[in-house]
Formats: C-alpha cells, structure tokens, sequence
C-alpha cells in the first residue's frame, strides 16, 4: 500500500498495488494531486514507515470520473500487491470488513501525528445513483481525510471488494458514518489490459464468483415471485453446484459463520435466501 503525495511531499490519500507498478486509488486523489502540480507525474511512496522508502513517480493511465477510480502506473513497484479480490456484490450484509489507509488527524502542537489507522466497518448494501452509477455502501465510523483510494478489505478471507471513495458527511443524522465504495466490478473493467484478469494472481475465479452470485440472485428472484423454479408445495433447501474456493483464500471461520448468519450451511436462513448466502460465503 501507498500514499499519493502533493508535488511537495505531503499525502493526500491513499493508493494500493493490484500487480507490480500497477497501482489503484480513488480518481478524486489522483485530480488534486495533479491540480497541485505544473503538469508533472504524480508521486507516491509507502504507507509503511521504514528506512528504504523512496518517492516513486507516476502517471494516471486509466480513470473512471463518475465511479471515483483511477488507475496508475508507477515507475517501480511497491513491496508487495493484493492477495485477492472478489466481486462487491458477493459481500453479505452486515459483513464485517477493514480499512487500512493515510489518515489527517490533527494532534497538539509537537506531538506526531499518525501515518496510518485501521478502520473497522460493516457492509450495508449497494447505492444506485440517478447516473445508474452503482456504489457500495458501509457504515464506518473512523474513516478519515486521506483515507480516499484504500483497499475495502473482507475481514474472513482478506479479499478486497472495493475502494473507499468518500465519507458521507450528515448534518441531520441521517446515514451517520456511511462511506461510499466503488465497487471492484468496475475496477476489473478498468484494469482490462493492464493486469492479468484471468490467471492465478489476485483476480483467479473473480469472474466465475460473480457469475455464481448473478445465478444465485435470478434464481431466488424466481423463487420470490413464484416463477420457473418455484415449488408447487412447501419449499425445499436449496442445492448448490459443489464449488471449489478460490486459491489462497482461507475458509470462512467462527467469526464470519456468526456474521452472515450461515452456520448451518445452504439451507441457513441468512435473510437473503439460503442459496445465495451460501454461495456469497463461499467467494
């Protein structure tokens, strides 16, 4: 992970390496800290601390405006890239996840201020704007400025499903502590080209994970409205397809059992039909 710097050295967000030199953060980030320049490239470094931590150069090569994403190549490669990525869609609500990224925090005078901070959150679902931009939605009470362009992490497996965007900022108290997410489905879309979408690093079986939840949801849609699929009598357990887990992922313990409620396996009644609570559990 990284921070995107101003032309004189200060952080502005947060970045994150999907494969060697490629690097992903928020579009609103990489903006200002191009507005701050004299047209030069942007300048990242990382977000550890340590003795051998150089300022990097690099330029924007794809960006998407209305879903907050912009993608970078930098002139050499972080430490290290992502693990796993898995489609926004397969979180479950109230899905608990983490946020690791720069924060602005001011501090007294003298004291030092803090270059990182670990954020706690719970997914909430998915935002359709007036645009028909979609937009994952989390309730995160200690996301911070200079968080924009963080990795949003699944706690049970460590997959990344999207990138922070922005706090929401209630006067009222209405949506307090909501964080808007773009999704990894559109960051996929803009990284074709530039990383490898298919092989065995961090985007092995993304596509097969969202195809399994787009079967899932038409199939308990067709159950919900008593369509083709529906049982004449009382309705059974839904059967699944065996499905293999995606290489390096770690099967889901205690902890994500009790959170998304799925304990007694594909029949568990995790308030979004068996079938597809399963299914999401599994990617």
């Amino acid at each position: 992970m990284g921070r995107v710097l101003t032309p004189a050295g200060a952080p502005l967000g947060t970045c994150f390496q999907l494969a060697p030199s490629v690097i992903a953060t928020a579009w609103h980030v990489a903006r200002e800290a191009v507005s701050l320049g004299d047209g030069g490239p942007l300048r990242l470094d990382a977000l550890a601390e340590g003795a051998d931590n150089p300022v990097r150069t690099a330029e924007i090569v794809r960006e998407d405006r209305a879903r907050d994403l912009a993608v970078l190549r930098a002139e050499s490669a972080f430490a290290g890239s992502v693990r796993l990525l898995r489609p926004a869609a397969s979180v479950n609500r109230a899905e608990s996840l983490v946020i690791v990224g720069h924060a602005e925090l001011r501090e007294a005078a003298g004291a030092p201020r803090p270059r990182s901070l670990e954020a706690l959150g719970t997914w909430q679902g998915i935002v359709t704007r007036t645009d028909d931009v979609l937009l994952g939605r989390i309730t995160a009470p200690d996301v911070l400025r200079g968080m924009s362009g963080a990795p949003v992490r699944r706690r049970r497996d460590d997959a990344v499903v999207g990138v922070v965007s922005g706090r929401y900022n209630s006067t009222d108290g209405w949506l307090e502590h909501s964080v808007w997410v773009a999704r990894t489905e559109d960051l996929r879309a803009l990284c074709a080209g530039l990383a490898d979408l298919d092989g065995g690093g961090p985007w092995a079986e993304f596509a097969a994970a969202a195809g399994a939840v787009a079967a899932a949801e038409a199939a308990d849609a067709a159950l919900r409205r008593g369509g083709p699929g529906a049982s004449d009598g009382a309705p059974e357990a839904a059967v699944a397809p065996p499905l293999t887990p995606s290489p390096g992922a770690d099967p889901p313990g205690p902890e994500a059992a009790e959170a998304s409620g799925t304990r007694g396996g594909p029949a568990a009644d995790d308030g979004e039909g068996g079938l597809l609570g399963w299914l999401r559990d599994l990617f």
